[in-house]
C-alpha cells in the first residue's frame, strides 16, 4: 500500500476520530450550557421557597403575641398578625404560581406539598384566633401549646420543598453546592431560632415554670442552633475576606447570638427558677424576632452571590459552546488543506489525545496531559482535556467532602454537645439492639442510672459554667472506669445512664459502687481554679424475663429514686424493697 494511500486512509480515520471527539465535546458543552441556563430559574424557585418558609416562620411571632395579648392590646396585635398572614399568603401564592408555570415541577410532589401547607394553614390559623379571642383567664396551657405546635408542624413540609428545589439547583450547577449548603444552613438557623422562641410562649402566657419536656426540647433546639452555627461558619469561611460577608457574619454574632441568645437565657433561667418572667409574648415578639433579621440578611447576601455565579457560569458555558462549535466547523472545512501539517503536528497528538480521553473515561486522572508548543486546535483540545480533568478531580473532591460532612453530621446527631458522650436518642437506639441480642441468646444485660446529687445547688452557687464543667468531668471520670463494650450516655440534665452487656445485677451493682466511690473521692476544677467535690446516687437494674428496655430503665429509675430517698450518695439495686416502696407510694 502506498504511503499516500496509507496516509489518506489514516487521514480519513483521523478525521472520523476528530469528528467523533468534536461532537462529544460539543455535546458536553451543550449539556453544560443547558444545565447552566436552567440554574438561574432553579435558583429563583429556590429563593421563592426560602422566602415563603421565612414568612411562614415569621408569622409565628405575631401569632404568639396575639395569643398572649391583654384585652386592651388584642385589636392592635391582631392587625399586626393579619398583615403577617397577608405577607405569608402572598409569598406562598407566588411560589405556587412559579411552580405551576414550570413544566418540570408542575406534576411534582413539591407543588403538592405547597398546596398542603396552604390548606392546613387555614385550620392552624383558626386555632390561633380561637385562643386569642378567649379571655386571658380562660386560655388553657394545652390550647396555647396545640396552636404553637400547629404552626411549627407546618415547617417540615416547607423544609422538604426547600430541599427539593435546592436539589434542582444542585443538579443544574454542581459548582453552586457550597453556597447552596450555606444558604440552607442559614435558613435552618432562622427556623430553629424561631422555634426555640415559640417554646417559651405557653409558660409566658400561663405564668408558670418550664416543664421537664419543655426544658428538654429547648435544649435540643439549642444544640441544633449551635451545630448550625458551626456548619454555617465552615460553609462561609471562603467568604470571610469579602467585607460585605464579614460584616453580615459579624451582625449575626452580635445581634442574634449575643443579644438574642442572652434574652433567651434570661427566659430559661426564669422558667427554671421562679416562673416570674416579667415578659409577655408581645414583648418576646418585639424584642427577640428583630434579632433574627441578621440571619435573613446573611441568607440573602449568599443568594445574591449564588445568582451572580450562576449567571457568570451560564455566560461562560455559552461562550465555550460557541467557541467549540466554531473550532469544529473550521477544522472540518480546512482539514484537507492541512494534510501536511496534520502529518507532523496532528496525527501523533491526536493518537496521544485519544489515549488521554480513554484514560479520563476510565478514571485514570494521574496521567499528565502534556503542554503543546503550538497554539492551535490541538493545543485547544489539550487545554480542554486539562479543564475536563480538573473538573473531574473537583467533582470527585466535592463528593468526598459531602460524604465526610454527612458522616460528621451523623456523629454530631448521636453525641451530647456538652459532655461528648452519647445522647439519649443514640442510647435508646444502641440499647434496643443490645436488648434484642440479650433476649434472643439469653444473655445478661444491666443498666445503671445515676445523677449528680444537689446539682441545682452547684448551678445556683457557682453558676452554669461550673455546672457544665462538673458534667464534663463526671462524664470523663465514668468513661475511664468502664469497659470498651459498656455504653455511657447523658440521659438528661444531670442524669447519666450506663448499659452493661454481659453483666448481672450483682456485677453491675459492684460497677456502680466503683463509680460512686470514684466520684465521691475526686474533685473537679471549674473556671477560676476552684475545685468542687460532688457525689451521685445510683440505681441499678438487670434483665429479668421478656421485659423491654423501657421496663429495665424504669426499674433502674425506681432504684435511683430509692437511693435519693435513703439519703443520696449510695447505690440501690432494682428488686430490693420494691414492693415496700410501691406500697409507700
Amino acid at each position: 500500500m502506498s504511503l499516500n494511500r496509507l496516509f489518506r486512509l489514516i487521514s480519513i480515520a483521523l478525521l472520523m476520530l476528530f469528528l467523533a471527539f468534536a461532537i462529544s465535546l460539543v455535546w458536553m458543552e451543550w449539556h453544560a450550557y443547558r444545565s447552566g441556563a436552567s440554574s438561574v430559574p432553579a435558583l429563583r424557585h429556590f429563593r421563592q421557597a426560602l422566602v415563603a418558609m421565612e414568612k411562614l416562620s415569621a408569622e409565628r411571632g405575631p401569632a404568639n403575641a396575639y395569643m398572649g395579648a391583654a384585652p386592651d392590646e388584642a385589636a392592635a396585635l391582631y392587625q399586626t398578625l393579619k398583615s403577617a398572614r397577608d405577607t405569608t399568603d402572598a409569598s406562598l401564592a407566588q411560589l405556587r404560581t412559579a411552580l405551576e408555570a414550570d413544566a418540570g415541577l408542575r406534576q411534582s410532589g413539591t407543588l403538592e406539598r405547597v398546596k398542603t401547607v396552604q390548606d392546613r394553614l387555614e385550620f392552624v390559623r383558626a386555632n390561633v384566633d380561637g385562643v386569642g379571642q378567649q379571655a386571658p383567664q380562660l386560655r388553657t396551657d394545652s390550647g396555647v401549646l396545640a396552636s404553637v405546635n400547629g404552626m411549627v408542624d407546618l415547617m417540615p413540609q416547607m423544609i422538604r420543598v426547600v430541599a427539593d428545589l435546592g436539589g434542582e439547583v444542585d443538579r443544574a450547577d454542581p459548582s453552586l453546592r457550597d453556597g447552596l449548603a450555606a444558604v440552607r444552613a442559614a435558613a435552618s438557623l432562622r427556623e430553629y431560632a424561631g422555634q426555640v422562641g415559640s417554646r417559651f410562649v405557653p409558660p409566658l402566657i400561663a405564668h408558670r415554670k418550664l416543664t421537664q419536656e419543655e426544658v428538654v426540647e429547648i435544649g435540643r433546639l439549642y444544640g441544633r442552633i449551635e451545630l448550625l452555627r458551626s456548619l454555617l461558619a465552615t460553609q462561609t469561611a471562603e467568604y470571610s475576606s469579602q467585607p460585605a460577608f464579614a460584616h453580615a457574619l459579624e451582625m449575626v454574632d452580635r445581634q442574634y447570638f449575643d443579644s438574642g441568645f442572652q434574652f433567651l437565657d434570661y427566659l430559661l433561667q426564669m422558667g427554671l427558677g421562679s416562673g416570674e418572667y416579667n415578659v409577655t409574648p408581645a414583648d418576646l415578639y418585639k424584642y427577640y424576632v428583630p434579632q433574627m433579621k441578621s440571619i435573613i440578611d446573611l441568607r440573602d447576601l449568599l443568594l445574591d452571590d449564588m445568582m451572580a455565579q450562576a449567571e457568570r457560569h451560564n455566560t461562560q458555558a455559552r461562550n465555550i459552546l460557541v467557541l467549540v462549535v466554531a473550532l469544529t466547523v473550521v477544522a472540518c472545512l480546512f482539514f484537507q488543506l492541512l494534510m501536511v501539517l496534520i502529518r507532523r503536528r496532528v496525527v501523533q497528538p491526536l493518537v496521544q489525545a485519544t489515549d488521554l480521553v480513554a484514560g479520563l473515561v476510565e478514571g485514570r486522572l494521574e496521567r499528565e496531559i502534556p503542554q503543546t508548543p503550538h497554539d492551535d486546535e490541538i493545543g485547544a483540545m489539550m487545554r480542554a482535556l486539562r479543564v475536563l480533568k480538573q473538573r473531574m478531580r473537583e467533582r470527585n473532591s466535592l463528593a468526598r467532602e459531602r460524604e465526610a460532612l454527612i458522616t460528621q453530621l451523623q456523629t454530631s446527631s448521636n453525641t451530647d454537645f456538652l459532655t461528648g458522650v452519647l445522647n439519649r436518642r443514640a442510647f435508646y437506639s444502641h440499647g434496643q439492639q443490645q436488648m434484642s441480642v440479650a433476649q434472643r441468646y439469653q444473655r445478661e444485660l444491666a443498666v445503671i442510672l445515676f445523677d449528680i446529687d444537689h446539682f441545682k445547688r452547684i448551678n445556683d452557687t457557682h453558676g452554669h459554667q461550673a455546672g457544665d464543667a462538673i458534667l464534663r468531668g463526671v462524664a470523663q471520670t465514668v468513661s475511664g472506669l468502664l469497659r470498651k463494650v459498656d455504653v455511657l450516655a447523658r440521659y438528661g440534665g444531670e442524669e447519666f445512664i450506663v448499659l452493661l452487656p454481659e453483666s448481672d445485677l450483682v456485677q453491675s451493682g459492684s460497677v456502680a459502687e466503683k463509680l460512686r466511690q470514684a466520684l465521691e473521692q475526686g474533685d473537679f476544677e471549674v473556671d477560676g481554679g476552684m475545685r468542687i467535690k460532688v457525689s451521685a446516687s445510683f440505681g441499678v437494674a438487670a434483665v429479668c424475663g421478656e421485659q423491654g428496655l423501657e421496663y429495665l430503665i424504669r426499674q433502674a429509675d425506681q432504684a435511683l429514686y430509692r437511693a435519693k430517698k435513703l439519703g443520696r450518695n449510695r447505690v440501690e439495686l432494682a428488686g430490693r424493697n420494691m414492693e415496700t416502696d410501691s406500697e409507700a407510694h
